[in-house]
């Protein structure tokens, strides 16, 4: 028995076959372009759903599978008619449009009775902001409107004809009671909106239905193949990198970075979402997790190497060789405020700007990219001791993404944050993850806990110096005052 996942991203797709036993069989990723309409830009679902066809035919070759879980990026929706006809495409997450409705839900309904209900409060990012949008501006599209999908109950519905959306996901629409884990139909009711747009709500890891029979034909499958619920992408990552328990973390460190939080307990307090902060259902009951971001990670590192060095590399194989040979040992005093796209949790202000202080004409090129993996890690501190006020508790994390494979940035992380960083044998977290629900949902797993014993495997671990991180102190309190002390010349 073999179980396929698949990643659905912006722009690119990438699915992994598992064995039962917890075996990587194959792997393979293709990108799509974004669909460009006039001056915008939207998520491409004819690429998107092209691409899923494609690697389950490579899954076909490589051995077959029972079951497929896709994990996707959020917020991102079709709008579709009676017919199943598009009637507007998906708008990115980054879109202002519906920057003006988010601010009119706030208004309407007050901060803190949305965030206790939603875990969250309104933004332009969210699906409801954007439906409003679309109601407030193109009345005569959405008056036709029959479903709203985001992308996972969207691949899934064209998969099974069934729409069907897990807590996590339907989180981030901006319209779902993350207690009673259904869509508020008391908010929806109020703004004229039906709950029945959207797909229906069933835990993580739920069995959707059978591939539809036309489609296991054209692309070879035989006999039973199920779709079984997936998730957000951050709460797949999570799942992927072992985090099934209040305290379990997971630092995605991409171009932008998610260090993502397990809790027991659902926080109330509204400050926290006044800082950026959401409160998500997570796949295990009981248990809800939050996003800590910063939006500039791997995209500052690519800066550096690109803009400012060209990418020189002396005489070593690589840029990376190069730079992290020449580092020195110890905390530079360098530092670097790493909001070169503005700044994320905890601070909310788009318009911040990035900074370096405490240069001379000693310092080095080593040392201002080791400054950068400093004030990266510093931002992900201050990070996880302001959500831990609400209850989120960081004592270890698991590195994923691109960042994960620079040994030097995860012992700094390790230093700075004091905690244990481990990664993964595979840095595809949310793959993992879809297979763990696979594995519970095909009864190979009693729970996500025997699950993540039997699939997620790791490599390497980094423990904090106690020297070192007692050396770094001077330099994060310095850090932890630094945003507050250049705003005022943005």
């Amino acid at each position: 028995m073999n179980f396929l996942s698949l990643d659905v991203g912006t722009t690119c797709c990438k699915c992994q076959l598992f064995s039962e036993e917890g075996r990587i069989v194959a792997y393979h990723s293709e990108e799509y372009p974004l669909r460009t309409v006039g001056a915008e830009r939207y998520v491409d679902t004819d690429e998107i759903f092209s691409r899923i066809k494609d690697m389950m035919r490579f899954a076909v070759a490589a051995g077959g599978f029972s079951s497929v879980c896709i994990s996707s990026i959020g917020e991102s929706f079709v709008l579709l008619d009676r017919q199943d006809g598009m009637l507007f495409p998906p708008m990115l997450y980054t879109d202002p449009r519906g920057e003006e409705e988010a601010g009119a839900l706030l208004r309407q309904f007050g901060a803190q009775a949305l965030f206790s209900r939603l875990g969250l409060l309104p933004q332009s990012m969210f699906s409801l902001s954007k439906l409003l949008w679309i109601r407030n501006h193109r009345p005569d599209l959405y008056a036709k409107a029959d479903k709203v999908l985001l992308m996972c109950d969207y691949m899934g519905y064209l998969l099974t004809g069934k729409c069907v959306i897990d807590p996590g996901l339907a989180s981030r629409t901006g319209a779902f009671d993350i207690a009673r884990r259904q869509f508020d139909g008391e908010l929806l009711g109020e703004l004229g909106i039906s709950p029945f747009l959207f797909s229906e709500p069933k835990k993580t890891g739920s069995v959707v239905g059978e591939l539809k029979e036309e489609l296991k034909k054209e692309l070879g499958l035989a006999g039973s193949v199920k779709l079984v619920l997936g998730s957000h992408d951050q709460i797949c990552a999570a799942l992927g990198a072992g985090a099934v328990k209040a305290g379990d973390a997971v630092d995605g460190m991409g171009t932008v970075e998610c260090l993502t939080a397990v809790t027991d307990r659902k926080p109330s307090d509204v400050r926290m979402g006044a800082q950026g902060y959401v409160c998500v259902p997570f796949a295990e009951d009981g248990l809800y997790c939050t996003y800590m971001f910063n939006y500039s990670n791997g995209s500052l590192i690519d800066w550096y190497r690109k803009n400012i060095l060209h990418g020189y590399r002396g005489e070593d194989d690589s840029f990376f060789a190069y730079i992290e040979r020449r580092m020195r040992e110890g905390p530079t005093g360098i530092l670097a405020l790493p909001y070169f796209a503005g700044a994320a949790t905890p601070y909310q202000n788009i318009s911040a700007k990035g900074a370096f202080l405490n240069l001379t004409t000693k310092t080095t090129d080593a040392d201002i990219y080791k400054a950068i993996l400093e004030g990266t890690s510093m931002e992900m501190r201050l990070n996880a001791e302001t959500a831990k006020r609400y209850g989120f508790r960081v004592e270890s994390a698991v590195a994923t993404g691109g960042g994960a494979n620079s040994t030097a940035w995860l012992q700094i992380k390790a230093d700075i944050q004091n905690i244990p960083v481990r990664t993964l044998r595979s840095s595809e977290g949310g793959l993992c993850g879809c297979a763990m629900l696979q594995a519970v949902a095909a009864g190979v797993c009693a729970d996500l806990t025997s699950a993540a014993a039997r699939f997620v495997q790791y490599k390497d671990v980094f423990l904090p110096d106690a020297a070192r991180h007692a050396a770094y102190e001077g330099q994060y309190k310095k850090y932890k005052k630094l945003y507050k002390t250049v705003k005022e010349f943005y």
